[in-house]
């Protein structure tokens, strides 16, 4: 039976991205597949993919660049990519090297935020828009065989004000006013993303976005 991605119960991406997702993660049912998650670890998605990252972190199988992935031309079967596209100095050569490695017909998702304030490691260089996303990938050759809001609007509102809160309040309130924006958030803003991300429109203001890619 494949395996899809457990999710937790408060992670409020959309239904179409999880599906989006799953295409590729459930090719890691098949032992034959290699499938790759750049940016992979400390927490590994699937038993049987293989993360990659710049540092030997938990669950780190390859140590990696993912502007020069350490793979041979046509020799991955799918790649899985969360959250690591914003943190690139050259985000195009690293799509280039994503189509470099796939086999022809395998497919790619990849998630990055879009409204998400400047997070860092080893640095945070780019948001992406949804167009902007498609894009990137199209230039590299890759087809966009679709696209859309992975987490959405309300998440991203929570999260801003999170970050507004932490970097800017006075020290003297900004323990309490954390922890009460966090409460309220949790329960009143964050799942509003059940009803926002289904909305047509959702990527305006979407916390990350995703596309579904195709090697020809």
């Amino acid at each position: 039976m494949a395996k899809a991605f457990n999710y937790q119960r408060n992670d409020y991406r959309t239904a179409a991205s999880r599906a989006a997702a799953n295409r590729v993660v459930t090719l890691c049912d098949d032992e034959r597949m290699k499938v790759v998650s750049i940016g992979g670890g400390p927490f590994r998605i699937h038993p049987n993919i293989i993360n990659l990252n710049i540092g030997k972190f938990a669950n780190v199988d390859i140590v990696g660049d993912a502007h020069r992935l350490p793979f041979a031309s046509d020799s991955i079967d799918a790649v899985y990519c969360e959250a690591v596209f914003e943190h690139l100095q050259d985000p195009a050569v690293a799509a280039a090297e994503v189509r470099r490695v796939l086999k022809s017909g395998s497919v790619s998702f990849i998630c990055t935020p879009f409204m998400q304030a400047f997070h860092g490691y080893p640095s945070h260089f780019q948001n992406f828009t949804i167009r902007g996303h498609e894009r990137l990938f199209e230039r590299a050759g890759l087809r966009v065989l679709e696209s859309g809001t992975c987490v959405g609007p309300a998440w991203a509102v929570a999260n801003v004000v999170a970050v507004f809160i932490a970097q800017y309040c006075p020290k003297i309130i900004r323990w309490p006013a954390r922890a009460a924006w966090g409460a309220f958030a949790n329960l009143f803003i964050r799942p509003l993303d059940k009803w926002l991300g289904t909305r047509d429109d959702a990527y305006v203001i979407a916390s990350t976005t995703y596309v579904l890619l195709l090697k020809p």
